[in-house]
């Protein structure tokens, strides 16, 4: 069978460009030896700089090599607020808005099926089948945060994931949590039998810790304080950057520690340009902006050095049920503080600090235990270290290919669910 990859996110997209590294990581070692034929499909908009900066990427067996890290400008949160909240059209969740040049594209180019990357309207929208990720349902479980919910987000982040649950060959969730949230909210289009846990893999296989010339030269170019906490992180709401400042505000007055907190991470739309002048505005509120440093993107090259020279992760986030930074963290031998909520407990184990997202108190007791005892930050890195050591690549190659060798195996039987005709 032809099986199209189908890449979504831009390569400053952070965690979900990872991801889809990650997995392209996996297929490009199965394209080697697949009976299927395997390729990665580009959109005509698709800058391909930053794969080609990766060093994968050659032209005819040619190698191709990028001369310096893809540049990126972030404009002022004005610039986004400025553009007003992207309001997405009323879309019903019981039928399918056709995209017939797409569906033309995949069939002039004789895929059988696509394997997304990404959650994305496209394959359904071109009646294709396909396997498709799905992160997390938060829309549903947490409306509370507009990034799931405001502008339209839940009609189309409902009508998205119906469809891909009802006609998806199989669906990817990276935990038993991830699967009963799905049956859970869309269990009446789907059941057990098309969904399959395909555990996060760190983006990590390819990453050596840094040198001390890399420590120095990052420090140096980001001016950062010789100790710090370290959040990257995009500025949804969700992400609870505003629990940091009340912990470290606390930490200030009640302790006089004024620990740094070294964040980086993009606001490019008006939601999260919403939230980061609102993080900025409260830091400066509570006494503690000093303390902060802000970086903006940060191109992959400077996160092993961002992470290593800092005291550890502070991740208080709403969202799970499991996250890239801590497995990032634990790859260089950093202690993490996190979120006691279902599935990032489970992630997390006894490899870091967790509390209460909603406690302020939890979170500043957290910090300053790790601040003030390094020997404990080392110890808590270190089971990360261990805990990481169980994440096999090989095993992980081996997963994916069960899931290629699955879905084309139900597309011959008949056992992948039918569109219905729409005359093409």
């Amino acid at each position: 069978m032809r099986v199209g990859i189908y890449r979504s996110m831009p390569w400053y997209a952070g965690g979900a460009f990872q991801y889809e590294m990650v997995l392209l990581d996996a297929l490009a070692a199965l394209a080697k030896t697949s009976a299927d034929d395997i390729f990665c499909l580009n959109r005509s908009d698709d800058n391909l700089h930053n794969l080609v900066a990766t060093g994968n990427m050659s032209y005819g067996g040619l190698p191709l090599q990028s001369l310096g890290e893809p540049s990126f400008q972030q404009g002022s949160p004005e610039t986004y607020l400025n553009q007003g909240p992207p309001v997405l059209p009323e879309l019903d969740s019981n039928v399918i808005y056709l995209d017939r040049p797409a569906s033309l594209q995949f069939r002039q180019a004789k895929i059988d099926w696509l394997f997304q990357l990404q959650p994305s309207v496209t394959a359904f929208s071109a009646l294709m089948p396909f396997v498709m990720p799905i992160h997390d349902l938060q829309h549903r479980l947490q409306p509370e945060f507009p990034e799931v919910s405001a502008y339209g987000q839940v009609a189309y982040r409902d009508y998205l994931y119906r469809n891909a649950c009802r006609y998806a060959t199989l669906i990817l969730v990276e935990s038993e949590h991830g699967k009963q949230d799905v049956l859970r909210f869309y269990g009446d289009v789907i059941g057990e039998d098309r969904i399959r846990i395909l555990p996060l893999y760190p983006p990590v296989r390819a990453r050596t810790m840094p040198s001390e010339e890399e420590l120095r030269r990052t420090a140096a170019a980001y001016n950062l304080p010789p100790r710090y906490f370290f959040y990257p992180a995009q500025f949804w709401r969700h992400k609870n950057h505003h629990l940091i400042i009340q912990a470290m505000r606390r930490l200030k007055e009640q302790t006089g520690e004024r620990i740094p907190l070294v964040l980086c991470g993009t606001y490019m739309d008006y939601v999260r340009a919403v939230t980061f002048k609102e993080v900025m505005e409260f830091a400066e509120q509570q006494g503690v902006r000093d303390q902060i440093h802000y970086l903006g993107w940060v191109p992959d090259r400077d996160m092993p050095a961002l992470y290593s020279l800092s005291a550890g992760l502070v991740m208080p986030t709403f969202f799970g049920p499991s996250n890239i930074p801590a497995l990032e963290a634990w790859n260089y031998g950093r202690p993490v503080i996190t979120s006691d909520i279902p599935g990032l407990r489970e992630q997390t184990g006894d490899a870091g600090l967790l509390v209460n997202p909603r406690s302020p108190e939890q979170l500043g007791d957290a910090m300053l235990r790790l601040w003030r005892d390094e020997a404990f930050g080392r110890e808590l890195g270190e089971r990360g270290r261990k805990r990481l050591a169980s994440c096999n690549w090989d095993a992980f190659v081996a997963q994916v290919a069960g899931v290629i060798e699955e879905a084309g195996a139900r597309l011959r039987d008949g056992r992948a669910p039918r569109y219905p005709d729409a005359g093409f």
